[in-house]
Order: structure tokens, then C-alpha cells, then sequence
């Protein structure tokens, strides 16, 4: 339980204490605002005192279950404690905040340079740093002060360098000592000569908790790992990003089975360790980025594609109109909800290493886009391509590097009135009002159906029920089961309960809802999930809805309904 203990004196503003559960046995954490430098002292059963400055708190709160919040201290140690209510692990987590002036009382959001770049390397090194007239920081792009960078390379395999002792820690330090001191490596991982390694400024350092990785291969038989992605996830302040860089099936005939791949990496890269259990990656992050070799080709004769090619923007656009990928995503046969701005740079393989010519060889490749970059957002995030380009100068492989400047916002944590209000003035009758009443708001769902639903069992039927999950929420929600159906029509109308009643935060959230297939003898199996922006629906008036599933990257089905804000 939460106390708000005032201080002796008026001037004074109350200290919060909260009552917690962590290995060991239960914990008190303070947060003590009187002092010079606000500090959170935590006792221990053994009478042990801790203080640590708020300034030097890292908090990540996307922990194992909804009152579970995780933060890390100065020393790197990790402290993980479960809260009584999830509403007091925001008050935590708002407190810390407010008082390490990271943020301000109002939902706010920093804008952020997000840099991706996917290069087939083509088994060769990359040029020589300092020797060769072929820069690769032409592509990294380090003076152009971005607050983030991924960088994933296929066919990275070639005999290490002198000082390096494998391949992977050759290209790791190589891009480490491109992008200089400004930048620290988050995290970096393969799979076989799959590799990607993510960057942050330095001076964000304190904002990123939560890095995941995972990885999946597609190869020969599904397995072999020539194929494959490697996926990362991390937490910057409030926003959660993920990054996908993969190498999908070659060939000019092998569309289905590209797309079979993506289905397959969207699939293995979720669960465990990837956000919230049972939803894929595809479907709640705030922002999705993908890139690699897609291998996608032009269907065209190979020699007015080179003569195309040639012709600049022009003869690009009419190639665009046979490129395999944008035929496939508009037909919705993979990437679903992806987004790719057109290519206006030449087709990027096969090309002659050491030239920008496309060679008349035997095996008469068709050039092509095959190195691409694409985003995806839930729907009311700010994304703004800034570039979208080649390097025709690092011709060390058959491809040709791409890259992508993104601008987005990212999210800061919120900050109540329930939470300003006592840190910002001294004690008052009206503050402990504030901080004590519980909040009675919620939202109201009806009428919700789901349309033409995925079958998940023998009989050509589902047994399908919704779960309504957000970090707004006090608890996740569930309807009923209906069973035997792909159109059903649930009869529960849940209230869904919300931590905080402020507007100008609820507003800029949204409620997932996970369509899951009940089994009587197994772990029931999720179907779908969907989103809804609360943008717009807080007037009190009720708002039909009608949002797409989506299941494993693939159209799960349609859900209805309506909801409505109910104040207390």
C-alpha cells in the first residue's frame, strides 16, 4: 500500500512510501523530496538501509506481470518488486521521474532520429578504414549526430583481420570505431553470417531498459540458418521499439516462399522475452522497423532493366511497377501494415564488385531492389521517412548498401496530478485528496463481434474469446467463450477499469485486444490481436469501432463494437 506521509513542516512536501514484494521478502521503497537531491531509500526485512539519488534510478516497468516493475541502480544492479496495485507501480514510476526533472507533468514526447541500414556483404570484408578510397562511414553516416543506429548485414563471413578474433567481432568493432565515442553498442547478435548490432547517443544511455533479442532461421528445410532474422526489442523512455533484420530465400520464382518466410520470422521472433506473452512482435510495439536482403526481384527482361536503371527517376519508376515486394504487399500476401516508400535510387544487385556496372555473366541476374527497408506504427505514432538511399561508393560486394532516416516521438512517462500536485507545492488537504481517492473511470465496451475469424480447430471452427490488455488498465479484462463459431458475438460487456482518470494521458494510449481459441485439454491458442487508438473517444459519447486482427503477421479476422469513457 502507498502512504503519503507529511512533513513536519508546512514548507515541507510529503514523502511516498511504498510497501513491496522482492526476492527475499517484502521491501519498503521511500521517496524522500526534502532533500538537496531528492532521494529513494529502500528498507529490507534485515533493517537495511539503501539511498540512492532519483537522478540515478533507471526504471523499466514492463516486467513479467502488471504490478511488477523493475529498476536498475547506479551500480548496475537490477531490483525487481511487485506492487500491490498496478496503480501504484505508476505513481512509482511517475514520482521517480518527476523528481529526476526527466520529464514534465504533461504527456510529452522527445523527437528521435532513428538511422537503419542493411548491407549484403557479399563474404567479402568491408574497406579498409583507412587505406581505401571506399568509405563505409558514407553509409553510417556518424557526424549526422542520429540518437539511434541499427546496422544488419548478411553474408557477413570473411577470414577476421589482424586484432579481431572472429568475423563477427571484426565487423561489430569496425562499425564501433566508425561511429566513435558519441555512440555506445546496446547490443549486437548473429545468426550464422546474419548479423546486426543497434547503437544509441551516449547521452541516452539512462532512457533504454528492456533489450531482447532473438533470432529464427528459414533456410534449407526451415531450419538451416543461411536464412533467417534477428530480431531486437528495447524500451526508450516510454516508447517500444523493435528492429528486424533478416535475409529472406533467393531466386526470381521463389516469391511464395519469401513470403512464407516473413510468416515464419514474425512467428519465431515472438513470445517469450518479446514483449507481452502471446502477442507477436508485429502487433504491439509502438514502432517496427524491418530491414535486409528480401531478395524480392523485378520481373522484367534483364536487359531493359539495366537500360532502365540507368535513367534516374524515370526509368526507376516504371521498373517499381515490377517489383515483386509491392505487388505483394498490396495484395497482403506478406508484410501486412508494413510501409515502404518507393525506391528512388537504382536497383541495388547484382552488381560487378569494384564497379557500378550490372554484369553480362552467365548467370544473368535480373538487378534488383532486393535490399530494402520498411517500417510499421501503431496508428496514431508520428513516423517521417527523411531519406531513403543507396551508397553507390563501397562496392566491396554485389550489393549495394541502403539506409533510412526515420524522425519519430518518443514517448515520456506521464506524470498524474495525483503525483505532481503533493511534489510541486507543500502539503495541503487538497493533495491528499487528490493522492487518495481512488480512481472510479472506466471504459465501457458493448455490442463487441468478431467477423470471419481464423479456424484453429479440426472442425473448421474457433472457440474464440477476447482479452482486453494496456498499461492504462488496472487489471486485463476477458468476455465470455463462444463456441463453435467464427462469427461470434460475446455477451459480456466488460468495464474496463483505468489507473488514472487524467484525460491528456488516457487519450494518447490504446487498448489491445488479443482474440484467443479456447482448448478444454491444451494451453489455449492466441488468434489475433488488434489495437484501438483512444484519440478522440473521451468525450463520454459512445464510438463504434471496426479494427482488423491480425494473427502471425496474416489477417486474423474483423472485430466490432463500441466503447465509451465513463468519468467517476
Amino acid at each position: 500500500m502507498c502512504r503519503r506521509q507529511s512533513g513536519t513542516e508546512t514548507s515541507e512536501r510529503p514523502m511516498f512510501r511504498f510497501k513491496v514484494r522482492k526476492s527475499g521478502g517484502d521491501a519498503l521503497l521511500e521517496i524522500n523530496p526534502n532533500l538537496v537531491v531528492p532521494m529513494l531509500i529502500v528498507y529490507t526485512l534485515t533493517r537495511s538501509k539503501q539511498l540512492i539519488p532519483c537522478t540515478s534510478v533507471v526504471i523499466e516497468k514492463h516486467g513479467q506481470g502488471p504490478r511488477e516493475l523493475k529498476f536498475r541502480l547506479p551500480d548496475s544492479t537490477d531490483h525487481r518488486v511487485q506492487f500491490a496495485t498496478r496503480r501504484e507501480r505508476e505513481q512509482f514510476a511517475a514520482c521517480i521521474s518527476f523528481l529526476s526533472n526527466k520529464v514534465t507533468k504533461r504527456v510529452s514526447s522527445q523527437p528521435l532520429r532513428v538511422w537503419m541500414g542493411t548491407w549484403n556483404m557479399g563474404e567479402a570484408p568491408p574497406p579498409d578504414l583507412f587505406s581505401s578510397n571506399q568509405r563505409i562511414s558514407e553509409w553510417l553516416r556518424p557526424d549526422e549526430n542520429n540518437d539511434i543506429i541499427c546496422v544488419c548485414v548478411q553474408e557477413c563471413v570473411y577470414k577476421e583481420r589482424t586484432g579481431y578474433k572472429d568475423c563477427e567481432d571484426d565487423w561489430f568493432r569496425t562499425v564501433d570505431t566508425v561511429l566513435g565515442p558519441k555512440y555506445i553498442k546496446i547490443c549486437g547478435y548473429s545468426l550464422n553470417w546474419i548479423r546486426m548490432v543497434l547503437f544509441i547517443r551516449a547521452d541516452h544511455r539512462e532512457h533504454v531498459s528492456k533489450v531482447s533479442v532473438k533470432k529464427e532461421a528459414v533456410g534449407i528445410a526451415h531450419v538451416l540458418a543461411n536464412k533467417g532474422a534477428v530480431c531486437m526489442m528495447f524500451t526508450f523512455r516510454e516508447s517500444k521499439l523493435c528492429f528486424v533484420g533478416c535475409h529472406l530465400n533467393a531466386h526470381q520464382d521463389k516469391v511464395i516462399r519469401r513470403n512464407e518466410d516473413f510468416f515464419e520470422i514474425v512467428n519465431g521472433c515472438s513470445g517469450e522475452g518479446m514483449g507481452w506473452k502471446d502477442f507477436w512482435i508485429t502487433n504491439q510495439f509502438h514502432h517496427v522497423f524491418w530491414a535486409g536482403d528480401l531478395n524480392y526481384r523485378i520481373d522484367y527482361d534483364r536487359q531493359k532493366v539495366v537500360e532502365l536503371s540507368q535513367q534516374g527517376p524515370e526509368g526507376w519508376n516504371f521498373l517499381y511497377k515490377y517489383d515483386q515486394l509491392q505487388h505483394q504487399m498490396r495484395k497482403e500476401t506478406a508484410f501486412i501494415d508494413f510501409n515502404e516508400s518507393q525506391p528512388l535510387f537504382q536497383p541495388t544487385y547484382k552488381y560487378a564488385r569494384g564497379k557500378n556496372i550490372y554484369p553480362d555473366d552467365e548467370k544473368q541476374r535480373i538487378p534488383s531492389w532486393c535490399d530494402r527497408i520498411l517500417w510499421k506504427a501503431l496508428s496514431e505514432e508520428t513516423v517521417i521517412q527523411e531519406e531513403y538511399t543507396s551508397v553507390q561508393t563501397v562496392m566491396t560486394s554485389d550489393h549495394r548498401p541502403v539506409y533510412s532516416l526515420f524522425r519519430i516521438d518518443a514517448r515520456n512517462q506521464f506524470v498524474p496530478d495525483s503525483v505532481a500536485d503533493p511534489l510541486s507545492t507543500p502539503a495541503s488537504s487538497k493533495t491528499t485528496e487528490i493522492w487518495d481517492k481512488p480512481v472510479s473511470a472506466y471504459l465501457k465496451i458493448r455490442q463487441l463481434a468478431g467477423h470471419d475469424l481464423d479456424s484453429l480447430d479440426p472442425n473448421g471452427f474457433s472457440d474464440p474469446y477476447v482479452v482486453f490488455v494496456s498499461p492504462i488498465l488496472q487489471n486485463s479484462y476477458s468476455t465470455n467463450v463462444q463456441v463453435k463459431t467464427l462469427h461470434p458475438q460475446w455477451e459480456v460487456e466488460p468495464e474496463l477499469r483505468l489507473n488514472f482518470d487524467e484525460l491528456e494521458y488516457i487519450e494518447n494510449e490504446y487498448i489491445f485486444l488479443a482474440v484467443y481459441d479456447w482448448d478444454l485439454t491444451s494451453q489455449d491458442d492466441p488468434l489475433g490481436q488488434a489495437h484501438l487508438s483512444l484519440k478522440g473517444l473521451l468525450d463520454g459519447n459512445i464510438h463504434n469501432f471496426c479494427i482488423r486482427a491480425l494473427g502471425c503477421g496474416k489477417v486474423a479476422g474483423t472485430l466490432t463494437g463500441s466503447i465509451q469513457y465513463v468519468p467517476r
